[in-house]
């Protein structure tokens, strides 16, 4: 619930973190063309930081530098901005999907 806070330009920004960072640590066998998905669910808390434990992996590619490039990216953008003020509850949670020379259709 998001108690009718917009979290649109939050989540955009944090989309914008996660994306740069993953572009840096892409694996080069992901660069040659290897394929996979990856999907990863966490926690921002209040304060803008993902718990230690977390990203947790919900989707393996299979294939482990490019599920560990996923997870790098979140980790490598951990803290992001505090929540929204208005925002009272203590997390969001997200699951973001990384898709690696896969069609976007083809999820």
């Amino acid at each position: 619930p998001t108690e009718g806070v917009d979290f649109t330009t939050y989540l955009a920004r944090v989309l914008a973190s996660v994306k740069r960072n993953w572009y840096a640590v892409m694996p080069e066998s992901a660069r040659l063309g290897d394929r996979g998905k990856v999907v990863l669910q966490f926690r921002i808390m209040h304060n803008g930081v993902v718990p230690d434990a977390e990203p947790a992996l919900v989707g393996s590619s299979g294939k482990d530098p490019l599920d560990r490039a996923a997870v790098s990216s979140i980790r490598a953008s951990t803290p992001f901005e505090p929540l929204p003020p208005a925002f009272s509850g203590p997390f969001i949670e997200l699951r973001f999907i990384f898709l690696y020379n896969v069609p976007q259709n083809a999820q």
